[in-house]
């Protein structure tokens, strides 16, 4: 039961786009603007670097609640994943939005936060790092997300969250898919780290 409840909380909580909400505040729909995704990247691109910090931090925040909340109340950080990787899948597939959402590695920042802290900030460095030598904020995005999963196997116990883990890690592989195209294949288009601070706004 602790699981189901922690799975539909997680969800609901994910489901809080707040991408969607900025851009409308902005009466812009992020959906068909840009890259089309509701996230911290697409939303610093279209209304600057202010609005993309503020969606990154709600976002990151989403997964720490899910996910440190479920561990303090059920005291079993297996739990916590299980609310947190719902709290990923809300984010990418809120209901209310005909399940079209963000891509969520900001939100999966924040599980991994909630789930071992130190780890978590190890694993920003690598974010800085790795974005810092390629230019390209999706090879961090794709690494971290490895290293997540190698983490959370480290836990005892850790490998009886695969069920929700495995599918949520390929899917946000899945969701990057374009992205590693662009950049591997040689095809224009995929957007350096760089040039969101050179946005005007």
């Amino acid at each position: 039961m602790k699981y189901f409840l922690a799975i539909i909380i997680g969800y609901l909580i994910g489901c809080f786009s707040t991408g969607h909400m900025v851009s409308r505040l902005k009466q812009i729909d992020i959906r068909h603007t840009g890259t089309g995704n509701p996230g911290a990247s697409n939303i610093t691109f279209i209304l600057g670097w202010k609005m993309g910090v503020l969606v990154a931090f709600v976002d990151i925040s989403k997964g720490i609640i899910a996910t440190l909340g479920a561990i303090l109340f059920t005291g079993d950080k297996v739990v916590g994943i299980y609310a947190g990787c719902a709290c990923i899948l809300g984010h990418m597939y809120p209901f209310y939005l005909k399940f079209h959402g963000g891509k969520g590695f900001a939100t999966m920042i924040g599980v991994l936060i909630g789930f071992d802290f130190p780890f978590a900030v190890l694993a920003t460095c690598f974010i800085f790092l790795i974005t810092w030598v390629t230019d390209y904020i999706v090879l961090s995005t794709l690494t971290i997300t490895i290293l997540f999963l190698l983490r959370v196997l480290e836990y005892p116990g850790g490998i009886y969250a695969l069920p929700i883990l495995a599918p949520v890690i390929l899917i946000i592989f899945f969701k990057h898919r374009s992205n590693l195209y662009r950049i591997f294949v040689g095809r224009q288009g995929e957007k350096g780290f760089s040039l969101l601070f050179k946005k005007k706004h």
